[in-house]
């Protein structure tokens, strides 16, 4: 009741003082004052001056305050945690630059170092480096996904002298890098089949390429995939899915190696007759 009271009264003011400077000529004609009055009173007295007003406006500042905290505070929190990263990402470089040199890996290796991938930005690759023929070459592949990212530590090769027909090996329930592709096949291997799936072309090539040996590789090389065409191989590693340990030791990177050598060693002589490059 007090504040009806008070809004009538405000009301009562309003028209005086209208009235007042209608008569003082002020307005041109009463004509044009009274809609703008009407008008005006219709509004409900309303101005972004009032008590409503100025309480609408503390609660945007107060919200906008808010928002800006915690963005402020996200990136506290994403620089303290750079800040931390930075020298184990230096040390891991560091690792990766001498395991490479004594390979005689130089820096600078791009997409086309990693033909089966096909083309992508050079700026996916991090800490790559090739060998001088380009027949072995190393990255870290960093790949949108959604949101987020995956990454990936890569080792693509040569296999001098084969004309391989498209296969691919991948462990069960990792992030793989290459989708879809042509059926899946089994093995004898009953271990062998429970971990990892086989896709392949033409069966007969990839049974004689995975043979006890190679399975075994596999087995022991605990998180490599790959992928080969022709004379080309691409082994991989998803770095998400490998056991936890400190991020500047490379350990995916002399995985991938030993991997590449056991590989080219274990590569049947069968096959290298039967699917032999062409000269």
């Amino acid at each position: 009741m007090a504040r009806k009271l008070s809004r009538l009264a405000e009301a009562k003011l309003i028209k005086e003082r209208l009235a007042s400077v209608g008569a003082a000529g002020n307005f041109q004609t009463a004509s044009v004052a009274r809609p703008q009055v009407a008008q005006f009173l219709a509004s409900g007295f309303s101005n972004p001056y009032t008590r409503g007003a100025l309480t609408g406006l503390a609660v945007l500042v107060v919200t906008m305050s808010a928002a800006l905290l915690v963005t402020l505070g996200s990136a506290v929190v994403i620089f303290v945690a750079f800040r931390r990263q930075a020298p184990l990402l230096r040390a891991r470089q560091q690792a990766i630059a001498a395991m490479c040199a004594q390979r005689g890996l130089v820096p600078g290796a791009t997409h086309d170092d990693f033909p089966i991938l096909g083309n992508f930005n050079d700026r996916q690759l991090t800490n790559s480096y090739s060998s001088r023929d380009h027949g072995l070459a190393v990255g870290d592949y960093i790949r949108p996904a959604g949101k987020s990212v995956e990454l990936f530590s890569l080792l693509a090769f040569t296999v001098a002298g084969l004309n391989m027909p498209y296969v691919s090996v991948t462990r069960r329930g990792l992030g793989i890098l290459m989708l879809g592709g042509p059926p899946t096949l089994e093995l004898e291997s009953i271990d062998f089949d429970q971990r990892f799936t086989v896709r392949a072309k033409d069966r007969r090539s990839a049974v004689m390429l995975l043979d006890p040996r190679l399975m075994q590789l596999l087995l022991d090389c605990a998180d490599v995939n790959f992928d080969m065409v022709g004379d080309k191989a691409l082994a991989y590693v998803n770095r998400a899915a490998e056991a936890a340990h400190r991020s500047s030791e490379p350990i995916e990177l002399e995985m991938l190696l030993r991997f590449v050598d056991g590989f080219v060693a274990r590569v049947p002589e069968l096959l290298r007759s039967e699917y032999g490059a062409t000269q």
